[in-house]
């Protein structure tokens, strides 16, 4: 498992990192800008071949990659060169790359809710479609609660319970389970789970009183399947909620790095999506192109952030050139500015990769 994982995380930054590059070179070969070098990856080189007046090369640090275009990092008069292309050309270019990611996301969705997935952060119920099939996930465990005693923990799926002399009861929705122990409270149940795929039985003698006698917290995983010609529309909205989601929580990390000078226990590096890219191996071949999904959306929104060396920093400057009606610094400044913004941002990765491998060895 250890090898696929390996191979699957390698898949998924290099499917990301192109897309997104082939944004940008689609966008300057449309717009008549030399294009000089594709580069998937950073330095130092593995393999390069030009085919017109364009290297194509693959590099060794598959964690990113670059399209270089003539006058993008020097003076260049040429007609075809990315500093003489008006404004709105170079803007274009400039946000060609998270376009695509998006895109990317859009079409995983699509055809993921055309065959039948799980909604990423809607209800449902809200979704126009067949539900396929529902399972009941335990998302926490209360301390000292019935459900602690006898062992369940979060990601365990509830089958069925019963009581004695009564029927079993199926769950086929966080409903059902709560109005079953509402309805037995105090009482000895059998409870049917699953853990990793397998089938186990747990007694149980639920608590008197309160709105939950198990002592859990649970989310209902749906899977709905849409007509062909809604799924697009379907996959449209969830990515807006998801790119809710992440602005949401953007907003909290700079609050909380400006404010304390911290760094938020939810921000992961390549460790973590490492981490995260096993659990989705496991879960499943859907799980794991919804992940993809994820990460295509959090890929495009942290591109267009207004810092340096980003596609947002980038566009920063052409949006103020464009108000003031000439570039505010001259082309060698603004290069210097996005070097020392890269560095920055290189810096910012080696933190949070040695946080998440702390974390890892202080969790072992």
């Amino acid at each position: 498992m250890t090898f696929l994982t390996i191979i699957i995380f390698i898949f998924i930054l290099g499917l990301l990192v192109f897309v997104h590059e082939l944004g940008h070179f689609v966008a300057a070969k449309l717009a008549k800008i030399k294009v000089e070098e594709f580069a998937f990856g950073f330095p130092p080189r593995i393999w390069s071949k030009k085919k017109g007046e364009t290297v194509y090369s693959i590099n060794a640090i598959p964690i990113g990659g670059y399209v270089k275009m003539l006058g993008e990092a020097e003076e260049s008069q040429s007609k075809r060169s990315y500093s003489q292309k008006k404004p709105g050309v170079r803007a274009a270019v400039s946000i060609a790359g998270v376009l695509m990611n998006v895109v990317l996301a859009w079409l995983i969705l699509t055809v993921g809710f055309a065959v039948g997935m799980s909604p990423l952060v809607s209800s449902p119920d809200s979704i126009p479609g067949k539900k396929l099939s529902s399972s009941i996930i335990v998302a926490g465990v209360d301390d000292k609660s019935p459900a602690s005693v006898a062992g369940l923990e979060s990601g365990d799926i509830l089958i069925s319970a019963s009581a004695q002399g009564e029927q079993s009861t199926i769950f086929d929705s966080a409903t059902a389970v709560t109005n079953f122990t509402q309805s037995h409270d105090g009482k000895k149940i059998e409870l049917v789970y699953k853990r990793d795929g397998v089938e186990k039985l747990a007694d149980i003698t639920l608590a008197e009183s309160g709105l939950s006698p198990l002592g859990i917290s649970m989310v209902e995983n749906s899977v709905v399947r849409t007509s062909w010609y809604w799924s697009p529309v379907v996959a449209f909205r969830e990515i807006i909620r998801i790119i809710n989601i992440n602005l949401v929580f953007l907003k909290s990390f700079f609050a909380q790095l400006f404010s304390h000078g911290q760094i938020s226990s939810q921000v992961g590096g390549p460790v973590a999506i490492y981490i995260f890219t096993g659990m989705a191996v496991k879960a499943g071949a859907m799980v794991v192109l919804q992940f993809i999904a994820i990460l295509s959306i959090s890929l495009a929104l942290i591109n267009i952030l207004p810092f340096p060396a980003l596609d947002g920093g980038r566009l920063l400057f052409i949006i103020l050139e464009k108000i003031f009606r000439r570039k505010v610094v001259n082309d060698n400044v603004e290069n210097i500015i996005h070097t020392i913004g890269f560095a920055l941002i290189i810096l910012f990765a080696v933190i949070v990769t040695y946080k998440d491998i702390i974390n890892l060895i202080i969790k072992k």
